[in-house]
């Protein structure tokens, strides 16, 4: 969240020159005459045809291009402290201010890490990754992003799996009360403080602990534990041992169709597994390692490949295809606030605004998902400080509403994220309600 993308396409040129129409010649001597005139214009190097506007016929340009546009610049900002308690277990959100160790949370087992099994699964050999096109071959259906009346509506999910952020069932039925709409999507974060943790993480410890949840785990993993690995030993495979043992522990726990939120925001400073802080070749075999391991023991496990919106080096360093079930964004209501109808759209339509991540999914047949959004409050945070949030902002919930509503044959899942906690970035609807307006409205739409 810490940088906001720009750069925009370039305009198409305009057309240059014109065809003009000739007429017959009605005297033999014009015939001279003209042939004189066309051995000065070859000698001169004059070109009479109109040049072709190499934009098209009608010049367009496509959401898919701004998409896939990685020559972004960046602007610093403020980024998100860890989630609140009250929306998860003690140290299981994420961190975007350091790579601090966090604390276990209460229902996670301790431990030193685990040594690797004899057997490694097999794994794809290190390549350098294929950089997506600039412009794809074919137009895919650009993301919608239709204008939003004013007022609420609707009272259903708006499409593919809906759910929040949350560390216990307390919270999920607090949320479903809320809204007037079951969960069937929640988004957990693993402790990372252990290979332990990592492999066997509290998540399903109980059924307090979502262990009888009837929906979909959403558990965001990292690359390796906080002070306890380096990109290089997982881009060679070091790691695939522990994540073959983690494929164990979902099959076991009878969950293996889960979704994995790997190395999110990725594309952002805040944690150790930055793209920032290696080579593109190697956060890419490190991801395609992490997932080999994992679908060798657990195949039906689903990857979310989730970027940061707004902040630049994420196209670069697409794992491919095949290593990718679904195309994620976490997208808040800052840097730029979506006030306005008009500032909604022009920020989704940024290079790696939630528009464009919908339409590179479209390109390569994946599903979407926003595994976290919110409001983001003017006061306690950064964006605020900085006149870049949008605070108790219905006009951000509506719109993000008709986005997933819009786009609902390939929306994955959306969850929201529901946060209090000092200093982070105070989306709370309920428990406790800080931002009554949008929590109308979002209750009114769900």
């Amino acid at each position: 969240m810490k940088h906001r993308s720009e750069g925009n396409p370039s305009p198409p040129r305009a057309r240059a020159g014109s065809r003009r129409r000739r007429r017959r010649p009605h005297h033999p001597a014009w015939i001279a005459s003209l042939g004189v005139l066309a051995l000065l214009a070859a000698a001169l190097g004059w070109n009479i045809a109109p040049a072709h506007d190499s934009a098209g016929e009608n010049g367009s340009t496509t959401v898919e291009a701004a998409a896939v546009h990685v020559n972004s610049r960046h602007r610093g900002g403020d980024p998100k402290a860890t989630p609140s308690a009250s929306a998860r277990p003690s140290g299981t959100g994420r961190s975007h201010v350091t790579a601090a160790s966090p604390s276990s949370p209460s229902q996670s087992a301790a431990g030193a890490p685990t040594g690797t099994t004899a057997a490694k699964p097999a794994v794809p050999a290190l390549t350098k990754p294929t950089i997506p096109t600039t412009q794809p071959t074919t137009k895919p259906p650009a993301a919608q992003v239709p204008v939003v009346p004013v007022g609420g509506g609707g009272g259903s999910v708006p499409g593919g799996m809906s759910g929040v952020s949350a560390g216990s069932m307390t919270q999920v039925r607090a949320w479903e009360s809320f809204r007037g709409s079951s969960v069937n999507a929640v988004l957990t974060f693993a402790d990372r403080s252990s290979w332990q943790t990592i492999t066997n993480p509290w998540v399903g410890s109980g059924p307090e602990k979502f262990s009888t949840f009837n929906g979909t785990w959403v558990i965001s993993q990292p690359f390796f534990p906080t002070g306890g690995g380096d990109m290089n030993s997982c881009a060679s495979g070091a790691y695939s041992g522990h994540w073959a043992d983690f494929g164990r522990w979902l099959v076991g726990k009878g969950r293996p169709a889960s979704i994995i939120r790997l190395a999110w925001e990725f594309n952002g400073n805040w944690f150790p597994w930055s793209v920032s802080k290696t080579s593109a070749t190697t956060w890419v075999n490190c991801f395609r390692q992490v997932v080999g391991a994992i679908r060798s023991t657990d195949p039906q496990a689903r990857i979310d490949w989730a970027l940061n919106a707004h902040s630049g080096g994420a196209w670069s360093v697409y794992p491919g295809d095949q290593y990718v079930d679904i195309i994620g964004i976490d997208s808040y209501d800052q840097w730029p606030a979506s006030t306005t109808d008009a500032a909604f759209a022009q920020q989704c339509a940024d290079p790696t605004g939630l528009c464009s991540v919908i339409a590179f999914a479209r390109v390569h047949g994946k599903q979407f998902s926003v595994p976290e959004w919110g409001l983001v409050s003017k006061s306690d945070t950064g964006a605020g400080r900085a006149g870049q949030a949008g605070g108790d902002n219905p006009v951000y919930i509506r719109n993000m509403y008709q986005t997933f509503a819009a786009n609902r044959d390939v929306l994955a899942y959306e969850t929201y994220f529901n946060n209090s906690e000092a200093g982070n970035v105070h989306s709370s609807l309920v428990g406790p309600n800080e931002n009554p307006s949008a929590a109308a409205t979002y209750a009114s739409l769900w």
